[in-house]
Protein backbone atom coordinates (compact mmCIF):
# COMPACT_ATOMS: atom_id res chain seq x y z
CA UNK A 1 0.00 0.00 0.00
CA UNK A 2 1.31 3.39 -0.97
CA UNK A 3 -0.12 6.66 0.37
CA UNK A 4 0.68 10.35 0.74
CA UNK A 5 1.01 11.03 4.45
CA UNK A 6 0.15 14.06 6.55
CA UNK A 7 -0.96 13.95 10.17
CA UNK A 8 -4.22 15.84 10.27
CA UNK A 9 -6.67 16.67 12.98
CA UNK A 10 -10.39 16.29 12.66
CA UNK A 11 -12.86 19.11 13.25
CA UNK A 12 -12.56 18.64 17.03
CA UNK A 13 -8.79 18.94 16.94
CA UNK A 14 -8.23 15.30 17.93
CA UNK A 15 -5.85 13.00 16.12
CA UNK A 16 -7.57 11.29 13.20
CA UNK A 17 -7.09 7.91 11.56
CA UNK A 18 -7.44 7.31 7.84
CA UNK A 19 -9.04 3.98 6.90
CA UNK A 20 -7.23 1.58 4.56
CA UNK A 21 -8.21 -1.95 3.52
CA UNK A 22 -5.30 -4.27 2.74
CA UNK A 23 -6.70 -6.43 -0.07
CA UNK A 24 -3.39 -7.31 -1.71
CA UNK A 25 -4.47 -10.92 -2.09
CA UNK A 26 -7.58 -9.74 -3.96
CA UNK A 27 -9.61 -12.19 -1.90
CA UNK A 28 -12.39 -9.66 -1.33
CA UNK A 29 -14.83 -8.52 -4.02
CA UNK A 30 -14.72 -4.75 -4.56
CA UNK A 31 -18.21 -4.32 -3.10
CA UNK A 32 -16.98 -5.95 0.12
CA UNK A 33 -13.89 -3.73 0.20
CA UNK A 34 -16.11 -0.65 -0.07
CA UNK A 35 -18.40 -1.98 2.66
CA UNK A 36 -15.46 -2.59 4.99
CA UNK A 37 -14.04 0.88 4.33
CA UNK A 38 -17.45 2.34 5.19
CA UNK A 39 -17.56 0.34 8.44
CA UNK A 40 -14.07 1.53 9.38
CA UNK A 41 -15.00 5.16 8.76
CA UNK A 42 -17.96 4.68 11.08
CA UNK A 43 -15.69 3.12 13.72
CA UNK A 44 -13.30 6.07 13.85
CA UNK A 45 -16.09 8.65 13.60
CA UNK A 46 -18.06 7.20 16.54
CA UNK A 47 -15.20 7.90 18.94
CA UNK A 48 -14.16 11.20 17.37
CA UNK A 49 -11.16 9.99 15.38
CA UNK A 50 -12.71 10.55 11.95
CA UNK A 51 -10.35 11.64 9.20
CA UNK A 52 -10.72 13.98 6.25
CA UNK A 53 -11.02 12.39 2.80
CA UNK A 54 -7.27 12.08 2.29
CA UNK A 55 -4.57 10.00 3.85
CA UNK A 56 -3.24 11.14 7.21
CA UNK A 57 -0.01 10.13 8.89
CA UNK A 58 -1.91 7.84 11.23
CA UNK A 59 -3.91 5.06 9.63
CA UNK A 60 -6.14 2.20 10.66
CA UNK A 61 -5.51 -0.73 8.34
CA UNK A 62 -7.77 -3.76 8.02
CA UNK A 63 -6.41 -7.07 6.75
CA UNK A 64 -9.17 -9.67 6.26
CA UNK A 65 -8.38 -13.36 5.76
CA UNK A 66 -10.69 -16.29 5.13
CA UNK A 67 -10.37 -18.93 7.87
CA UNK A 68 -12.90 -21.42 6.48
CA UNK A 69 -15.05 -21.47 3.36
CA UNK A 70 -17.72 -24.04 2.44
CA UNK A 71 -20.31 -24.47 -0.27
CA UNK A 72 -23.58 -25.85 1.12
CA UNK A 73 -25.22 -28.82 -0.64
CA UNK A 74 -28.50 -26.94 -0.99
CA UNK A 75 -30.53 -25.58 -3.87
CA UNK A 76 -29.58 -22.92 -4.57
CA UNK A 77 -26.08 -23.44 -3.21
CA UNK A 78 -24.78 -21.02 -0.61
CA UNK A 79 -21.32 -19.97 0.39
CA UNK A 80 -20.55 -20.09 4.10
CA UNK A 81 -17.33 -18.61 5.39
CA UNK A 82 -15.54 -17.56 8.54
CA UNK A 83 -13.32 -14.50 8.27
CA UNK A 84 -10.73 -13.03 10.62
CA UNK A 85 -10.20 -9.27 10.28
CA UNK A 86 -7.03 -7.90 11.82
CA UNK A 87 -6.99 -4.15 12.48
CA UNK A 88 -3.74 -2.27 12.96
CA UNK A 89 -3.28 1.41 13.82
CA UNK A 90 0.07 2.85 12.93
CA UNK A 91 2.27 5.67 11.70
CA UNK A 92 2.94 5.51 7.94
CA UNK A 93 5.89 7.89 8.22
CA UNK A 94 7.84 5.77 10.72
CA UNK A 95 6.12 2.47 9.85
CA UNK A 96 5.37 2.03 13.53
CA UNK A 97 2.42 0.06 14.94
CA UNK A 98 0.58 1.58 17.93
CA UNK A 99 -2.31 -0.85 18.53
CA UNK A 100 -4.09 -3.81 16.96
CA UNK A 101 -6.92 -6.27 17.43
CA UNK A 102 -8.34 -9.26 15.56
CA UNK A 103 -12.03 -10.11 15.23
CA UNK A 104 -13.65 -13.21 13.73
CA UNK A 105 -17.08 -13.33 12.07
CA UNK A 106 -19.08 -15.84 10.03
CA UNK A 107 -21.51 -15.21 7.21
CA UNK A 108 -23.46 -16.93 4.44
CA UNK A 109 -24.78 -15.85 1.08
CA UNK A 110 -25.89 -17.06 -2.34
CA UNK A 111 -22.60 -15.86 -3.81
CA UNK A 112 -19.17 -14.75 -2.60
CA UNK A 113 -20.02 -11.04 -2.46
CA UNK A 114 -23.18 -11.64 -0.42
CA UNK A 115 -21.26 -13.96 1.90
CA UNK A 116 -18.73 -11.19 2.55
CA UNK A 117 -21.48 -8.62 3.10
CA UNK A 118 -23.09 -11.01 5.59
CA UNK A 119 -19.77 -11.30 7.45
CA UNK A 120 -19.24 -7.53 7.55
CA UNK A 121 -22.78 -7.02 8.81
CA UNK A 122 -21.60 -8.57 12.09
CA UNK A 123 -18.88 -5.93 12.49
CA UNK A 124 -20.27 -3.20 14.75
CA UNK A 125 -18.65 0.28 14.83
CA UNK A 126 -19.14 0.35 18.62
CA UNK A 127 -17.28 -2.94 19.21
CA UNK A 128 -15.51 -2.66 22.57
CA UNK A 129 -12.24 -4.17 21.32
CA UNK A 130 -12.10 -1.61 18.53
CA UNK A 131 -12.86 1.24 20.93
CA UNK A 132 -10.05 0.07 23.21
CA UNK A 133 -7.64 -0.18 20.28
CA UNK A 134 -8.44 3.39 19.19
CA UNK A 135 -8.03 4.69 22.74
CA UNK A 136 -4.74 2.83 23.24
CA UNK A 137 -3.36 4.16 19.96
CA UNK A 138 -4.36 7.74 20.77
CA UNK A 139 -2.66 7.44 24.15
CA UNK A 140 0.57 6.21 22.58
CA UNK A 141 0.49 8.99 19.97
CA UNK A 142 0.07 11.53 22.77
CA UNK A 143 3.10 10.00 24.50
CA UNK A 144 5.06 10.18 21.24
CA UNK A 145 4.42 13.90 20.81
CA UNK A 146 5.02 14.66 24.49
CA UNK A 147 8.39 12.91 24.33
CA UNK A 148 9.42 14.39 20.98
CA UNK A 149 7.89 17.87 21.12
CA UNK A 150 11.16 19.72 21.70
CA UNK A 151 12.84 17.79 18.90
CA UNK A 152 10.00 18.56 16.46
CA UNK A 153 10.05 22.28 17.34
CA UNK A 154 13.85 22.41 17.05
CA UNK A 155 13.75 20.67 13.65
CA UNK A 156 11.08 23.13 12.44
CA UNK A 157 13.29 26.05 13.50
CA UNK A 158 16.20 24.52 11.57
CA UNK A 159 14.08 24.00 8.45
CA UNK A 160 12.80 27.58 8.65
CA UNK A 161 16.35 28.93 9.05
CA UNK A 162 17.26 27.08 5.84
CA UNK A 163 14.33 28.62 4.02
CA UNK A 164 12.19 25.46 4.11
CA UNK A 165 9.25 27.35 5.58
CA UNK A 166 6.48 25.12 4.20
CA UNK A 167 8.13 21.96 5.53
CA UNK A 168 8.62 23.59 8.93
CA UNK A 169 5.00 24.73 9.10
CA UNK A 170 3.74 21.29 8.03
CA UNK A 171 5.67 19.53 10.79
CA UNK A 172 4.14 21.87 13.38
CA UNK A 173 0.58 21.92 12.10
CA UNK A 174 0.39 18.12 12.07
CA UNK A 175 0.66 17.96 15.87
CA UNK A 176 -2.81 17.05 17.24
CA UNK A 177 -4.20 18.69 20.35
CA UNK A 178 -4.30 15.45 22.32
CA UNK A 179 -0.95 16.77 23.55
CA UNK A 180 -2.31 20.19 24.53
CA UNK A 181 0.91 21.85 25.68
CA UNK A 182 2.90 20.79 22.61
CA UNK A 183 -0.04 21.61 20.35
CA UNK A 184 -0.35 25.15 21.70
CA UNK A 185 3.37 25.84 21.44
CA UNK A 186 3.52 24.37 17.91
CA UNK A 187 0.59 26.49 16.72
CA UNK A 188 2.29 29.65 17.97
CA UNK A 189 5.59 28.60 16.40
CA UNK A 190 3.84 27.87 13.09
CA UNK A 191 2.32 31.36 13.06
CA UNK A 192 5.75 32.83 13.85
CA UNK A 193 7.37 30.94 10.96
CA UNK A 194 4.48 31.84 8.67
CA UNK A 195 5.16 35.51 9.40
CA UNK A 196 8.85 35.02 8.60
CA UNK A 197 7.86 33.27 5.38
CA UNK A 198 5.57 36.01 4.09
CA UNK A 199 8.02 38.76 5.20
CA UNK A 200 10.84 37.06 3.27
CA UNK A 201 8.63 36.55 0.23
CA UNK A 202 7.49 40.18 0.41
CA UNK A 203 11.09 41.45 0.32
CA UNK A 204 11.76 39.36 -2.78
CA UNK A 205 8.54 40.44 -4.49
CA UNK A 206 9.24 44.10 -3.72
CA UNK A 207 12.75 43.81 -5.15
CA UNK A 208 11.41 42.26 -8.36
CA UNK A 209 8.74 44.97 -8.68
CA UNK A 210 11.37 47.71 -8.28
CA UNK A 211 13.55 46.07 -10.91
CA UNK A 212 10.67 45.95 -13.41
CA UNK A 213 9.84 49.61 -12.79
CA UNK A 214 13.45 50.79 -13.09
CA UNK A 215 13.87 48.81 -16.33
CA UNK A 216 10.70 50.29 -17.85
CA UNK A 217 9.28 53.37 -16.05
CA UNK A 218 6.09 53.33 -18.09
CA UNK A 219 2.77 51.50 -18.25
CA UNK A 220 4.49 48.28 -19.37
CA UNK A 221 6.86 48.33 -16.39
CA UNK A 222 4.01 49.37 -14.10
CA UNK A 223 1.90 46.39 -15.14
CA UNK A 224 4.81 43.99 -14.62
CA UNK A 225 5.56 45.53 -11.22
CA UNK A 226 1.91 45.20 -10.25
CA UNK A 227 2.04 41.42 -10.77
CA UNK A 228 4.60 41.24 -7.97
CA UNK A 229 3.19 43.95 -5.72
CA UNK A 230 -0.28 42.44 -5.53
CA UNK A 231 1.19 39.24 -4.06
CA UNK A 232 2.49 41.13 -1.00
CA UNK A 233 0.19 40.49 1.97
CA UNK A 234 -1.00 43.43 4.13
CA UNK A 235 0.41 41.89 7.35
CA UNK A 236 3.98 41.86 6.04
CA UNK A 237 6.68 44.27 7.22
CA UNK A 238 7.18 45.46 3.62
CA UNK A 239 3.58 46.50 2.99
CA UNK A 240 4.15 50.19 3.70
CA UNK A 241 7.09 50.23 1.27
CA UNK A 242 4.92 48.45 -1.28
CA UNK A 243 2.28 51.19 -1.00
CA UNK A 244 5.00 53.83 -1.31
CA UNK A 245 6.26 52.26 -4.56
CA UNK A 246 2.72 52.12 -5.90
CA UNK A 247 2.29 55.84 -5.20
CA UNK A 248 5.64 56.62 -6.81
CA UNK A 249 4.63 54.75 -9.95
CA UNK A 250 1.27 56.49 -10.10
CA UNK A 251 2.87 59.95 -9.87
CA UNK A 252 5.19 59.27 -12.79
CA UNK A 253 2.65 57.82 -15.19
CA UNK A 254 0.73 59.88 -17.74
CA UNK A 255 -2.84 60.87 -16.90
CA UNK A 256 -4.45 58.02 -18.84
CA UNK A 257 -1.94 55.50 -17.57
CA UNK A 258 -2.40 56.80 -14.03
CA UNK A 259 -6.14 56.26 -14.16
CA UNK A 260 -5.70 52.71 -15.42
CA UNK A 261 -3.11 51.98 -12.73
CA UNK A 262 -5.24 53.45 -9.95
CA UNK A 263 -8.22 51.45 -11.19
CA UNK A 264 -6.15 48.25 -11.14
CA UNK A 265 -4.94 48.95 -7.61
CA UNK A 266 -8.44 49.85 -6.47
CA UNK A 267 -9.84 46.63 -7.95
CA UNK A 268 -7.20 44.53 -6.23
CA UNK A 269 -7.67 46.30 -2.88
CA UNK A 270 -11.45 45.91 -3.13
CA UNK A 271 -11.06 42.18 -3.77
CA UNK A 272 -8.65 41.91 -0.84
CA UNK A 273 -11.02 43.78 1.49
CA UNK A 274 -13.92 41.59 0.36
CA UNK A 275 -12.00 38.40 1.17
CA UNK A 276 -10.97 39.80 4.55
CA UNK A 277 -14.54 40.88 5.29
CA UNK A 278 -15.88 37.44 4.40
CA UNK A 279 -13.36 35.83 6.78
CA UNK A 280 -14.20 38.28 9.55
CA UNK A 281 -17.96 37.88 9.06
CA UNK A 282 -17.64 34.10 9.26
CA UNK A 283 -15.72 34.35 12.51
CA UNK A 284 -17.93 37.11 13.94
CA UNK A 285 -21.04 34.99 13.47
CA UNK A 286 -19.50 32.40 15.75
CA UNK A 287 -18.47 35.05 18.25
CA UNK A 288 -21.65 37.15 18.13
CA UNK A 289 -22.49 36.59 21.79
CA UNK A 290 -19.22 37.95 23.07
CA UNK A 291 -19.68 41.28 24.86
CA UNK A 292 -18.37 44.58 23.49
CA UNK A 293 -15.55 44.87 26.05
CA UNK A 294 -13.95 41.77 24.49
CA UNK A 295 -13.95 43.24 20.96
CA UNK A 296 -10.20 43.74 20.76
CA UNK A 297 -9.55 40.21 22.03
CA UNK A 298 -11.96 38.86 19.43
CA UNK A 299 -10.26 40.73 16.60
CA UNK A 300 -6.88 39.49 17.78
CA UNK A 301 -8.19 35.93 17.96
CA UNK A 302 -9.72 36.28 14.49
CA UNK A 303 -6.37 37.33 13.04
CA UNK A 304 -4.64 34.46 14.78
CA UNK A 305 -7.18 31.93 13.50
CA UNK A 306 -6.78 33.30 9.97
CA UNK A 307 -3.02 32.86 10.23
CA UNK A 308 -3.39 29.30 11.53
CA UNK A 309 -5.77 28.55 8.65
CA UNK A 310 -3.15 29.90 6.25
CA UNK A 311 -0.54 27.70 7.92
CA UNK A 312 -2.75 24.63 7.54
CA UNK A 313 -3.28 25.41 3.85
CA UNK A 314 0.48 25.65 3.36
CA UNK A 315 1.02 22.38 5.23
CA UNK A 316 -1.56 20.51 3.15
CA UNK A 317 -0.13 21.78 -0.15
CA UNK A 318 3.37 20.82 1.01
CA UNK A 319 2.20 17.31 1.93
CA UNK A 320 0.45 16.83 -1.41
CA UNK A 321 3.72 17.51 -3.23
CA UNK A 322 5.73 14.98 -1.23
CA UNK A 323 6.59 11.48 -2.51
CA UNK A 324 4.07 8.84 -1.53
CA UNK A 325 4.96 6.58 1.40
CA UNK A 326 4.99 2.79 1.53
CA UNK A 327 2.78 1.39 4.29
CA UNK A 328 4.20 -1.73 5.92
CA UNK A 329 3.13 -1.60 9.57
CA UNK A 330 5.07 -4.81 10.22
CA UNK A 331 3.05 -6.84 7.69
Amino acid sequence: MVVSAFAQQNSDGKVSFFSVVNNQSNSMPQAAVSALESKMQQMVTVDGYGSAARCDRFVIVAKPSVVTKDVTPTTPTRISQTVEITFVIGDVVENKTYASCALTFSGIGVNETKAWISVLGKLKPTNEEIKKMLSDAAGKIETYYSANCRTIISKADTDAAQGNYDKAIASLIEIPDICSECFSYAQNKAVEIYQRKIDTEAISLLSKAKAEWVAAPNSVGANKAMQFLKQIKPQTSSYAEKEKLEQNIIEKLSEDERRRWEQEIRRYNDELKLRQKEQQNSHQRQMARISADREERRNSHSREMAQIAACRSIAEKWAENQPRTNVYLNW
